[in-house]
């Protein structure tokens, strides 16, 4: 099983007997953090552009300042806003970059430049920008917070943990610091104090919905499933459309017996989200705990069709043909899961 910190599995795998084959069903429901997201400055994405034609109108209206005065630095800045929040990284990188070069002491383009580097999944870069940011303006708790964050999505927890220390002693009441400390210290095994953190970060600002749905998976970490679906319930609440407080709340239900229940919510984050193929394959568990194969292989192809290497699909997807006695297509899904995963094999010994 591989971990990651946007995909987090804690379930057990369980051997169960189907046709005189042993072979092992992995009900390791994979649960989601809330994505610790970048920030500090605008935030570089999409869905904050609500019209994408007065962003087009917007650079524009920067370029024709840069034609007048191309030593413009705040345009250069602004237009990289503009391109990062269409999705055009590369593009907003070179605008930040000729800031820069007018100014190398703006610190907010260094950050931008990062922010763009990052979400690009260039990481190591993007946390040497931080770095220059910070060289630049020691104070900036959104650069220690987005280098932070870069820290994290490298599994970095004890040197994410400090980032993010430093950005709440730079600027306490910053929410979105807590909420990052707090998933760098769920995902470091420390629970209890992941909760203190994911605490402050509501306090300062109860409609944290990313604070709301750490919560509740450290909350589920500790077994508390009540407590963490009342958790991931006021996430929802805050962001109806958040899938990964869906998907979250669904596994706790699973994890309390309740398949049924849980399996609607797994539709309900795969109605906002069809290509979530981590709820697909959460789908696909609970119909099998409920012994509905033929409609467990369904979510299970749909998983594999939106993550073909998801081996943990495909395993399961055998054992339900194992079920309905279609072992010659049973055996070829076992033996795609193993070519993916040779420790699939080893399991089933």
């Amino acid at each position: 099983m591989t971990k990651s910190t946007s995909d987090r599995t804690s379930r057990e795998l369980t051997i169960i007997t189907v046709l005189g084959i042993t072979v092992m069903l992995l009900l390791m429901l994979v649960s989601i953090t809330g994505c610790v997201s970048f920030a500090g400055i605008p935030n570089l994405d999409s869905k904050n552009i609500s019209n994408s034609n007065q962003s087009d109108e917007a650079i524009k209206v920067y370029d024709k300042a840069i034609e007048i005065n191309p030593q413009d630095s705040k345009a250069w800045y602004d237009k990289g806003l503009t391109l990062g929040q269409l999705g055009k990284l590369d593009e907003a990188i070179k605008a930040f970059d000729s800031a820069i070069k007018i100014n190398p002491q703006d610190s907010k383009a260094w950050d931008g430049k990062g922010v763009a580097l990052g979400k690009l999944g260039k990481l190591d870069e993007a946390i040497k920008v931080f770095d220059k940011a910070i060289e630049t303006n020691p104070q900036d708790s959104a650069a220690w917070y987005n280098k932070g964050h870069s820290l994290y999505k490298l599994n970095k927890f004890d040197e994410a943990l400090t980032a993010f220390d430093k950005s709440i002693e730079l600027n306490p009441p910053y929410s979105y610091a807590w909420d990052g400390k707090g998933y760098a210290l769920d995902d470091s095994g420390k629970h209890d104090e992941a909760i203190k953190a994911y605490d402050n970060a509501i306090e300062i600002d109860p409609q944290n919905s990313i604070a709301w749905n750490g919560k509740g998976k450290a909350l589920a970490n500790l077994n508390k499933y009540n407590e963490a679906i009342t958790a991931y319930d006021k996430a929802i609440e805050i962001d109806p459309h958040d899938s990964k407080a869906l998907n979250n709340k669904g596994i706790s239900l699973s994890q309390l017996g309740k398949s049924d229940e849980a399996i609607k919510v797994f539709d309900k984050a795969i109605e906002i989200d069809p290509q979530y193929s981590v709820s697909w394959y959460n789908k696909g568990v609970n119909l099998q705990i409920l012994n509905r194969h033929e409609e467990a292989i369904k979510a299970y192809n749909k998983a594999i069709e939106i993550s073909p290497h998801n081996s943990k699909a495909l395993n399961n997807k055998g054992i339900s043909l194992d079920h309905l006695g279609k072992s010659n297509e049973a055996r070829i899904a076992y033996d795609k899961a193993v070519e993916i995963d040779p420790q699939l094999r080893n399991l089933a010994q």
